[in-house]
């Protein structure tokens, strides 16, 4: 600021710019920064990667346990139960299901972010972890998730490629995705309930996605989980 008062105002034995020329000057280097900003590697992809065709979404997505991990986790004596809006497994359907509540995504090539209500606790005697809001990351292939009562949103969860992928006008659905738990939530879990249990890498189960297009709400939290932070 004592160097911009004295170029305005001019100090003792050196000439002075002109207030009207200082402020023609600023008007064209902001608008030199606004050019070389657009035009930056990272504004181009972004504004190339999400060039105004998304569309809002709706639907589930599905998690069945991996029989195996279940196994261990029982024989260890930690819960894992659905929570808020999301719905556990049945004998009918053997999978946790979570209900899509917003998101955009781009068709071609596909990405972009789902949104989800609900969550998973993790429990084990009077300990338990809640991990909530899922989001897909279809440019990282990652499901993030808000740690409740921390504010915290960690990734939860490494997804593998579908074995399968529809994109209809309707309906995106993506089978057969692995979901594995990572390195962060591993040492999250392990040092919430003071054991070596989970490690990074983990096979978690298997994801199946259902999105239906059009019908989302962009996200917005709903009242099942806005009270358990």
């Amino acid at each position: 600021m004592r160097t911009l008062t004295k170029s305005v105002f001019g100090a003792p034995g050196r000439s002075s710019m002109s207030a009207l020329a200082l402020v023609t000057l600023a008007s064209a280097i902001a608008a030199l920064a606004l050019v070389i900003l657009a035009l930056s590697p990272t504004a181009a992809q972004s504004a190339e990667r999400h060039n105004g065709n998304t569309i809002p979404l709706s639907g589930k997505t599905l998690l069945k346990i991996d029989k195996g991990t279940a196994a261990a986790l029982s024989d260890a004596g930690v819960k894992v139960e659905a929570t808020g809006a999301a719905v556990g497994p049945t004998a009918k359907r053997p999978a946790f299901a979570f209900p899509i509540v917003g998101g955009k995504v781009d068709k071609d090539p596909l990405g972009g972010q789902i949104v989800h209500s609900g969550g998973l606790s993790f429990s084990a005697d009077s300990k338990s972890v809640v991990v909530k809001r899922f989001v897909i990351d279809l440019d990282r292939f990652v499901l993030t998730a808000k740690v409740a009562g921390t504010g915290q949103r960690i990734a939860l969860l490494r997804l593998g490629a579908p074995e399968g992928v529809k994109v209809g006008s309707e309906k995106i659905v993506l089978k057969g995705v692995d979901a594995k738990l990572t390195a962060q939530a591993a040492k999250a879990l392990n040092e919430a309930f003071d054991t070596d249990l989970f490690k990074g890498g983990l096979l978690i189960g298997e994801a199946t996605v259902i999105a239906k297009i059009g019908d989302g709400d962009n996200g917005e939290d709903h009242d099942d989980d806005k009270n358990d932070d």
